[in-house]
C-alpha cells in the first residue's frame, strides 16, 4: 500500500523552498524557524497539500498569510499566531508582499518536554487562530529572534533553544484569554480522539473502535466529539480520510478506484459519493481540477 506523502521538518526546506539561495542553512535539529519576511519569496506558493510529521506554528507581525488546515482555509494578520497539529492535511495558500514573523516547525518529542499534557491538549483544541496583545506580540517576536539567532549558530544550544520556546509558548498563555480556560472531559476526549484518527484513519472507520481505545461508550463519544467540534465522530471519520485521499488522488498514476482501496474503502461508487460530499466534487473533478493547476 502506498504511503500517503507525509513531510518530514528537514524535508520542508527541499520541498517548499527549492528556489532559496544555498547561502541559507538547512536545519536538522528538531526545532526549526523560519523568519517570513527573508524566506516567503522562496516558498512556492500555494504549496501542494501535504501532510507534515511536525507541528508548527505561524506567527504574524506584520501583513497576512492563508493557511489551509484540514478543510478550513484560515487567515492570519497582524498580532495572530496560528498553532497546527501534525497529522493535519495542510497548505500555505498564501502570504502577502510585506508578510514578517516567524514560522516555528517542532517536532512532539519537544512538546513532550516542555507541555503538560493539559497544556498540549489546550494549545491544539482552540483550532482557532489566537489574537494576541501588539505589546505580546512583540515581545514574542524578540524571544523568536533569538531563537532564530541561536539555531543558526555553527552548533546551537538546544537546550536554549527549547528553554526559549517554552518561554514563547508560556507567553502565549498567559496572554490568550481562551488558553486560560480549563480543559474540560469533552475537549479531552475530542484532542484524543483526533490524535487516534490520524493514526488509524486508514485501517479503522468504525466509531466503535475509537470509542474501546478511550473506554468510553460510543454514546458519550458522540456526545462529546458534537460538543467540540460540531460534528459527529463518524463525520470527522470520514472527514479526515477524505481529504487524506485529496493526496492520494494528486498521483495521476492511480486510478480512482485504487485509491478508494488504499483507503479502505470496498466501495469506489461510496468513496466518490462520500468525496463529493465533503470536498462539493467529484474525484475525477478534483482530479482535473489539478492538473489545470500544474498547466498553468
Amino acid at each position: 500500500m502506498t504511503k500517503i506523502k507525509r513531510i518530514t521538518p528537514t524535508d520542508f526546506r527541499g520541498e517548499y523552498m527549492s528556489a532559496m539561495s544555498a547561502d541559507f542553512a538547512i536545519l536538522k535539529t528538531p526545532i526549526q524557524i523560519h523568519d517570513i519576511a527573508k524566506t516567503s519569496g522562496f516558498i512556492q506558493v500555494p504549496t501542494p497539500l501535504h501532510r507534515p510529521e511536525f507541528n508548527f506554528i505561524v506567527h504574524i507581525t506584520k501583513g497576512t498569510a492563508l493557511q489551509q488546515v484540514d478543510a478550513n482555509d484560515i487567515a492570519i494578520k497582524e498580532n495572530e499566531i496560528l498553532f497546527v497539529r501534525q497529522g493535519n492535511v495542510t497548505s500555505l495558500k498564501e502570504v502577502s508582499a510585506d508578510a514578517a514573523g516567524y514560522i516555528i516547525l517542532f517536532e512532539d518529542q519537544i512538546l513532550n518536554q516542555i507541555l503538560s499534557k493539559q497544556e498540549l491538549i489546550k494549545l491544539f483544541s482552540v483550532n482557532v487562530v489566537i489574537n494576541l496583545p501588539n505589546p505580546d506580540s512583540l515581545w514574542l517576536n524578540s524571544l523568536f529572534e533569538l531563537l532564530n539567532t541561536e539555531l543558526y549558530q555553527a552548533e546551537p544550544n538546544l537546550g536554549i533553544c527549547y528553554s526559549l520556546f517554552q518561554a514563547g509558548l508560556q507567553k502565549v498563555f498567559v496572554s490568550s484569554t481562551a488558553l486560560n480556560k480549563s480543559v474540560n472531559r469533552s475537549a479531552e476526549i475530542t484532542f484524543l480522539f483526533k490524535e487516534l484518527v490520524y493514526k488509524y484513519y486508514i485501517e479503522q472507520k468504525s466509531v466503535l473502535f475509537y470509542a474501546n481505545e478511550l473506554s468510553v461508550s460510543e454514546n458519550y463519544l458522540h456526545r462529546c466529539i458534537k460538543e467540540s467540534i460540531g460534528e459527529s465522530p463518524k463525520e470527522w471519520i470520514n472527514k479526515v480520510s477524505i481529504l487524506q485521499s485529496q493526496l492520494l488522488l494528486r498521483d495521476l498514476t492511480k486510478s480512482i478506484s485504487e485509491v478508494a482501496f488504499e483507503l479502505n474503502y470496498g466501495d469506489p461508487s461510496y468513496f466518490g459519493r462520500l468525496f463529493k460530499k465533503i470536498v462539493g466534487s467529484t474525484p475525477s473533478e478534483y482530479r482535473t481540477s489539478i492538473t489545470q493547476d500544474l498547466s498553468e
